[in-house]
């Protein structure tokens, strides 16, 4: 197995590889990654908490707060070298049309980040990987629902790394993609599963299509939840895209 300077232990990395590599996702930890102590805790604080995320018009749910990164990698002899790239800007996307920009945070500034950007990228199976692409990091802040509806990214693989929750509900689900099926409906379920803070997922999107049921709010309260959703990007997405004008 190549190098990696992601401190995953080759034991989970192995099993991660095999179980996308069979079924197309695989659940795993922060601590089973090697993730360091405090690394969500971390990332709450200095992002969710710190005042970095914000409410575009025209995004939904309406009560979601976001910021974004795309990072540019590139692999080379199993070594991982990451820099920020030119733009994050989205295109149609969520059901809106045309170009959207959220803000953004540099997180290669943050060298906590830059490790869990590397961690992640490890976890795509070495047969899959392109040699150079784009990563997305999108920092989601919800409060009701999660998304509006079972959908796709166009992307490759996402990876979804859930910080924090207050409140229930918020299951992830996976439904197996069906090509001749409408717009609206799903297939079969292959899983659903509520994440808890520290808990990670890998998927193929293309495979699938995902989602979250709604949040469920404790009783006196707010719900919340504070979750990281990665894309390994297609190569189409920025490396072979012209923005439209």
């Amino acid at each position: 197995m190549a190098n990696t300077s992601a401190p995953i232990p080759v034991s989970e990395l192995r099993r991660v590889h095999k179980v996308v590599t069979k079924h197309g996702f695989a659940l795993t930890t922060e601590w089973d990654i090697g993730l360091p102590l405090k690394c969500a805790k971390n990332l709450r604080e200095t992002y969710f908490d710190g005042g970095q995320l914000r409410h575009d018009e025209g995004d939904w749910p309406r009560d979601r707060e976001r910021a974004r990164d795309v990072i540019l990698y590139e692999w080379n002899d199993g070594k991982l070298t990451l820099e920020e790239y030119e733009t994050i800007a989205i295109w149609d996307r969520s059901g809106i049309k045309g170009e959207r920009i959220h803000k953004r945070i540099e997180l290669l500034q943050d060298p906590q980040a830059r490790e869990l950007i590397e961690a992640f990228l490890s976890l795509v199976p070495e047969d899959r990987r392109q040699q150079r692409g784009t990563f997305g990091v999108n920092l989601f802040r919800t409060h009701t629902n999660v998304v509006t509806k079972a959908h796709q990214d166009d992307e490759e693989f996402i990876i979804l790394y859930v910080l924090d929750r207050e409140g229930d509900g918020a299951e992830s689900y996976l439904y197996k993609y069906d090509e001749g099926a409408g717009a609206e409906e799903v297939g079969e379920e292959i899983l659903r599963k509520q994440l808890n803070p520290g808990d990670l997922m890998i998927f193929e999107d293309l495979r699938f299509k995902h989602g979250a049921t709604p949040l469920i709010p404790p009783p006196g309260g707010q719900a919340k939840r504070d979750v990281l959703v990665c894309t390994v990007d297609l190569p189409t997405t920025y490396l072979q895209r012209q923005p439209v004008s």
